[in-house]
């Protein structure tokens, strides 16, 4: 007697389980220090751990859930997706937290298919006001948030 699983969800869980491993191996060459002492790894760590536990849960919902077959990948959306969280990845030191930020948004708002152009702005809008209020007022964080040639710097 075969048991019908949800391929999805188990596909899903694998995923995460492996972005889990792979981020735990490359945090391996950076000090977890401890909660009162945060090293450079130790918030990578616990997010990896919040991963991991994510993608055991959906991967155990998987095996225990409503049957259901893995459908085509949507590879476009990914693929601008990924272009999306490169692209941010490569500007944020030269152009600034703001502009790198409207481009993830702008690029990835582009594999929603139901996104209009006002709500790909509004989230900018949005997103950028919430990582000027984090990270450069909140945390302070020495990135920049604005281009160079805004700033003169």
């Amino acid at each position: 007697m075969s048991k019908q699983v949800n391929a999805k969800d188990i596909a899903s869980g694998a995923i995460l389980l492996l972005l889990t491993a792979i981020g735990m191996y490359i945090n391996l060459d950076y000090p977890l220090g401890t909660a009162s002492r945060m090293g450079p790894g130790y918030m990578p760590f616990v997010v990896l751990v919040a991963l991991g536990v994510l993608g055991m849960g959906v991967l155990l919902a998987g095996l225990y859930g409503t049957p259901q077959r893995l459908e085509k990948w949507a590879w476009r959306e990914v693929g601008l997706i990924l272009a999306a969280l490169s692209i941010f990845g490569g500007m944020l030191e030269g152009i600034g937290l703001a502009a790198s930020t409207v481009a993830l948004v702008v690029i990835s708002g582009l594999a929603d298919r139901t996104q209009t152009p006002k709500g790909i702005a509004a989230l900018a809008i949005v997103l950028v006001a919430i990582c000027w209020l984090v990270f450069t007022w909140g945390l302070q964080i020495s990135v920049p948030f604005l281009p160079p040639f805004l700033t003169n710097s």
